[in-house]
């Protein structure tokens, strides 16, 4: 094997793990299924009925990361990171739902004087 095959070789092993990185976004990120395309039905299916009412919850969320990783930093019991494909960012949010905004601002005051400045609160819809 001669220098250029080599140098070829060590270029494609090098770009193998920024191709996977590339692929981690889901497809349906990208691409409308043709069920929800504008004319693909004339009339959609009904979707199901149940006895259950919409109903306001909160909860309070300290950080987006999009560049990094929630496990390089430690953070409070309180807290859990979800991952959003398709944005590809980690919300870094309270475990529980508050029912009012009250208990919410209280854990938003709570996690403020633990250091998490950029606090705030999103409505979150919960059926009951």
């Amino acid at each position: 094997m001669n220098s250029v095959e080599s140098y070829l070789i060590l270029i494609a092993l090098c770009a193998l793990p920024l191709l996977s990185n590339a692929q981690e976004r889901p497809s349906y990120c990208d691409e409308i299924p043709v069920m929800y395309d504008k004319g693909a039905m004339a009339k959609p299916p009904a979707l199901p009925r149940f006895e259950t009412k919409p109903v306001t919850e909160y909860k309070v969320q300290v950080a987006i990361l999009k560049f990094t990783h929630p496990k390089d930093y430690p953070f409070h019991k309180y807290l859990v990171a979800r991952y959003r494909p398709c944005e590809q960012v980690w919300v870094v949010e309270t475990k529980k739902c508050f029912r009012s905004r009250q208990e919410a601002e209280d854990m938003r005051s709570e996690l403020k004087d633990l250091g998490y400045s950029g606090a705030y609160i999103v409505d979150v819809l919960a059926y009951e």
